[in-house]
């Protein structure tokens, strides 16, 4: 009877571990719109921040893509501090093996997205600038029909967004001009989540 209960111990202490290591095991995920805060185009390797956690991301067999759909390929050492990714690949936590990486902030079909900080604002125009980490300042074109959405994903007027907001846009890019027009949307960030990039960016 003791050698039975014994075993029972060891089966459950077995099948506990199993479902310890389960958990601990990294999972197959994509993390949309993070922001590239630090790159290593040698080692490929990058740090990108995504409300407020940080995923450290090694690149090394990743496939990059231009924009958020397509299969346009792109250059690890075109890939800037500052673009907005999507990342797939395994996740264990925040460490990443990243198998592919798109890069929202190089168009495709002319769309862009892009991480900013409110530099000034036109109300007359209905435009704003944006600093970015490494595409320098770029000017926004806000349409009626442009999305604008605070931190809590409220819907707000042109007239509530302010200078030093955190923002993410989306809309067609000329990189020539350093202007986004048809702008499709406009989401405030929470200033906290993304504290550490204020300090990448250019005085």
């Amino acid at each position: 009877m003791k050698k039975q209960s014994l075993v029972v111990l060891s089966v459950i202490a077995c099948l506990a571990l199993a479902f310890f290591f389960i958990a601990k095991a990294a999972t197959t995920k994509t993390v949309k719109n993070a922001i590239i805060e630090k790159i290593d185009h040698d080692a490929k390797t990058l740090e990108a921040v995504k409300s407020g956690t940080t995923y450290v991301v090694n690149a090394s067999s990743a496939k990059i893509r231009k924009g958020s759909s397509g299969s346009k390929s792109l250059k690890y050492s075109k890939v800037k501090k500052g673009d907005v990714i999507n990342i797939e690949g395994s996740f264990d936590d925040e460490d990443v093996t990243a198998t592919k990486i798109r890069d929202l902030s190089y168009y495709n079909k002319r769309t862009a997205t892009f991480y900013g900080v409110i530099d000034s604002l036109t109300e007359s125009t209905k435009t704003f600038k944006i600093d970015t980490l490494d595409r320098d300042k770029q000017t926004v074109a806000v349409l009626d029909s442009t999305d604008i959405e605070d931190k809590d994903g409220h819907n707000i007027e042109f007239s509530d967004l302010k200078e030093d907001d955190k923002v993410l846009v989306r809309g067609a890019w000329n990189d020539s001009k350093n202007t986004i027009t048809k702008t499709k949307w406009v989401n405030v960030l929470d200033d906290d989540d993304y504290d550490d990039l204020d300090s990448l960016l250019p005085i």
